[in-house]
């Protein structure tokens, strides 16, 4: 699995978890569920420690954020979409789907 691909992956889940904290949003935890899958698939506990502390990282930069720019329809529509690529992306390379 590569890396970088990871690191994306779970960039764009802090940034939804960080928009859904923000704007007090019902939504799934899918990055918690997205750590879980990492340690099953047996990524270093090193990389996984650090993609969550650049995932603290995000969502703090979003909480620090006005909630009347980020608590739009347009921006939640756009990190939806981006999850839904992002894991989608998470699902080939475990070779779920083609």
């Amino acid at each position: 699995m590569d890396e970088a691909d990871i690191r994306m992956i779970a960039g764009e889940l802090a940034i939804q978890k960080g928009i859904s904290l923000l704007c007090d949003r019902e939504a799934t935890d899918q990055l918690s569920e997205f750590m879980e899958d990492l340690r099953y698939e047996g990524v270093a506990r090193e990389l996984r420690e650090d993609i969550a502390a650049d995932s603290v990282i995000l969502m703090n930069k979003i909480s620090a954020e006005e909630p009347e720019y980020i608590c739009t329809p347009e921006m939640f529509e756009s990190a939806d979409l981006r999850v839904s690529q992002a894991l989608l992306a998470w699902d080939e390379m475990r070779g779920i789907t083609q």
